[in-house]
């Protein structure tokens, strides 16, 4: 399963619809709180983190992540360029930055590296 965790419901659609187009299992989240339960399934492969967003936002769920040896692969998706990839990589569950905007095949293409291939029918 790939977690999709952003606050703007548009960008979790898009994503969403895409990545199941391609094979994956997807569920989403609408900020950091609502994820953290999610990412603790065994089933999370790979996780979509936005940065920006209300309650706990991406950076403090990467925290939370580390402190309690969460070890998923998460690529941020950041909106503005306050952080770069080298700033990112400090994190130890992050895999890549793509800065938004970004193409859907960006994102397909960070999954394929750093996730298990799509489900096979």
């Amino acid at each position: 399963m790939i977690l999709v965790v952003d606050d703007e419901p548009d960008m979790r659609k898009v994503l969403s619809r895409s990545l199941a187009h391609h094979g994956y299992r997807v569920e989403t989240a609408a900020d950091g709180a609502e994820a953290y339960n999610k990412l603790r399934s065994p089933d999370c492969k790979c996780m979509l983190l936005d940065i920006n967003m209300p309650r706990i936002n991406g950076i403090e769920l990467l925290l939370l992540m580390q402190a309690e040896d969460v070890h998923i692969p998460t690529i941020v998706m950041a909106g503005f360029e306050d952080y770069d990839e080298a700033e990112m990589k400090q994190f130890s569950n992050v895999a890549q930055l793509l800065q938004k905007p970004f193409q859907i095949d960006d994102a397909l293409e960070a999954i394929k590296q750093h996730a298990l291939p799509p489900s096979t029918p």
